[in-house]
């Protein structure tokens, strides 16, 4: 049974870890008869964290599906994890809704956390609205946390219902439309008119300053799209205070998925036709033991049978047999027939789709409806197996861990020559290793990545070796003598043949060379590349019978290794432009930080979220900020996030370069 897009409700929690959304959702679906029992996270009997990490933390770390079908609606809850350190999933969930609900506790208040997710699912053209919990606690004030709402939110965001008080006695929750007395009434009614383009129903509010319940549930889904209203909802979910009357707001004034405009790439609008071509995208992959790949997918356009063939990016012409189409319910899938358009929906065994891919059947074009973009992951971690065995199954475990989190990454590192697992925190590593683990039995050792340092050198020199080796029979002997020479900044390495009158002869030249190279790229001081050096062989000697290329390319790397050491070498080290988002509040923190402790230098600043956030761009040195995200954490109290790329590569100071080099030859000597 397929629904219409009017019928079905998708509904995404958003907000702070603690905040309550979990136990909403759990709530809301005790009270929709999706179980018998409440389900709850502090007897790990909720249906959303199911997870071995979530239970044991208590606290949600991966988006989660609740789906039913209630006074023949069908209905979907996106449980989204509170903690920044899995913004995939929380992107996914705005992604895949249509209403989109902050959750804040009355007793923490409006954190920046939620400030973001809120101002994302605005751009993302979702109506939005806010839940308060925790009215019970005993530092509760329903008064000025609505105030501060509407400070961070605008004046748009008003109560739609009222607590018949604040702290251990709240009991009640009443409509605000429905209390005369009620100073946020007027003010309520207005924001929903603000979007009205129905000129009867304007003249009618205008002469009597009334909306009717009939009126209210027509215009109020359309006013939450249009962004004219951010309601403000009460719950008690461990109570279920107002669980009641969230459930009946959802029924009347949650937007339907009709009321979303989804836009194409290509910038046509994807209407929810179930008759047309079909159209979906994955917002979220999962990784099941029995039938391997998981993707939960919304339906834009089109209908979708458990018997399909479906194409994405990565599939066979000819497409991919869907395994199965389910609705899913926590950890449960319920198999069913056909979904249509606004429906999410699960379907396994397709390699092809990956997450944020757009799918449609074989020989059409799907239309893309582009995702949100997701954060660069950039705490990195080097990575080693524990054992030969996980050597056999880390690289297929690692592969499946990343197709499902789109900000877990895993790279080998050319240069260093390490596998460096990159991720949005110490805690996102942490998670991931544990899964590694438990779902693949694939332990790891992890440490900090070695920095893709650069050798070079400042002034001209001379370097030489002769090689000579007797065994008895024959013997090996090279004589190698050269010049090394600086070059501009980016040119690299450069060789040159000067030899004259067959002082090393012609057949011996490439093996010279192929010495040096040999060192160019291991590096004399570090173990790092040797870049913008140029080296001339200009003379050597030879023997007829010891002579061969194996000596002379000994010769060659160690004249180069004494001609490098001579010409006074220093390190360059990789230089990374940071772009830092923090609450304005924590900005000279942030400036004093980088200026004074890491050899940083700001070069742009800027404003957004109506000055709320600062954004900081600086140039600074690798090495020191290989765990900024620990600092950031500290001095933004867990509400800043950065990016890093690549700017240029600068010569490390001398004290700096003692302490690095002082370092390698440690290691070197315990090695």
């Amino acid at each position: 049974m397929t629904f219409a897009a009017s019928k079905i409700r998708n509904i995404a929690f958003v907000g702070h870890p603690s905040a309550g959304k979990t136990t909403l959702i759990d709530a809301l679906a005790h009270h929709m008869g999706v179980t018998p029992r409440k389900g709850l996270v502090s007897e790990k009997t909720s249906l959303c964290d199911t997870e071995p990490e979530e239970q044991e933390k208590q606290h949600s770390l991966h988006m989660a599906v609740v789906s039913t079908v209630w006074h023949d609606e069908q209905w979907t809850f996106l449980d989204s994890p509170g903690y920044p350190d899995f913004q995939a999933e929380a992107v996914g969930a705005l992604y895949g809704a249509d209403l989109v609900v902050g959750v804040v506790s009355c007793a923490s208040g409006v954190t920046f956390n939620l400030r973001q997710k809120m101002e994302a699912a605005r751009r993302l053209g979702r109506g939005r609205a806010i839940l308060v919990t925790h009215l019970d606690d005993p530092n509760a004030d329903f008064d000025e946390l609505v105030e501060e709402l509407r400070k961070a939110f605008g004046t748009t965001c008003v109560p739609y219902h009222l607590p018949d008080q604040s702290g251990p006695g709240f009991k009640r929750v009443r409509r605000t439309i429905e209390d005369p007395e009620s100073p946020w009434r007027q003010d309520l009614m207005d924001e929903v008119m603000d979007a009205c383009e129905d000129e009867e129903l304007m003249n009618r509010y205008l002469e009597t300053q009334e909306i009717d319940d009939p009126s209210l549930k027509k215009l109020l889904p359309h006013s939450l799209v249009a962004g004219s209203i951010v309601p403000i909802l009460v719950c008690n979910p461990v109570s279920g205070v107002g669980i009641g009357d969230v459930v009946e707001f959802f029924e009347h004034y949650a937007p339907g998925a009709d009321e979303i405009h989804f836009v194409a790439e290509d910038g046509a609008e994807v209407r929810p036709d179930p008759a047309g071509e079909l159209t979906g995208v994955v917002f979220n992959v999962k990784s099941d033991s029995h039938v391997g790949k998981v993707c939960i997918a919304r339906i834009h356009r089109g209908t979708l049978s458990a018997q399909a063939s479906i194409v994405g990016p990565n599939s066979p012409d000819k497409g991919e047999k869907i395994g199965g189409l389910f609705r899913i319910v926590g950890k449960k899938r319920e198999p069913i027939e056909n979904a249509g358009p606004g429906e999410i929906v699960a379907f396994t065994k397709v390699d092809g789709v990956p997450f944020g891919a757009a799918f449609s059947t074989p020989g059409k074009r799907a239309a893309r409806v582009p995702m949100p973009p997701l954060p660069e992951p950039m705490v990195a971690a080097a990575v080693q197996p524990k054992s030969r065995a996980d050597e056999q199954k880390i690289g297929e475990a690692l592969h499946k861990i990343e197709a499902e989190d789109p900000t877990f990454r895993v790279v080998h590192d050319p240069m260093t020559h390490e596998m460096v697992a990159y991720g949005m925190s110490d805690l996102h590593l942490q998670v991931t290793e544990a899964r590694l683990k438990r779902r693949y039995g694939v332990e790891i050792t992890t440490h900090p990545p070695r920095i893709a340092y650069k050798e070079t050198v400042q002034r001209p020199s001379e370097g030489h070796h002769r090689h000579k080796k007797q065994t008895g029979g024959r013997g090996q002997f090279g004589e190698c003598y050269l010049r090394v020479k600086p070059l501009p900044a980016g040119s690299g390495f450069k060789f040159t043949d000067m030899v004259v009158g067959g002082a090393i002869p012609r057949n011996f030249i490439p093996a010279v060379e192929k010495g040096i190279r040999e060192v160019v790229t291991t590096g004399v001081l570090t173990n790092s590349e040797v870049v913008d050096v140029e080296v001339e062989l200009y003379d050597g000697k030879f023997h007829d019978v010891d002579s061969d290329e194996a000596s002379f390319k000994i010769a060659g790397a160690r004249a180069f290794r004494d001609g490098f050491t001579k010409a006074s070498p220093i390190l360059l080290e990789p230089i990374m432009e940071v772009t830092i988002h923090v609450p304005t509040h924590a900005a000279g923190a942030i400036f004093s930080d980088l200026t004074s402790h890491r050899r940083g230098q700001v070069v742009d600043q800027d404003n957004e979220d109506g000055g709320h956030t600062t954004i900081v761009k600086a140039h600074v040195p690798l090495s020191t900020v290989l765990t900024y995200h620990r600092d950031l954490k500290s001095q933004s109290a867990g509400e800043g996030s950065y990016t890093l790329k690549l700017s240029h590569y600068a010569q490390v100071p001398a004290n700096e370069q003692q302490r690095v080099l002082s370092q390698y030859s440690k290691k070197h000597e315990e090695d």
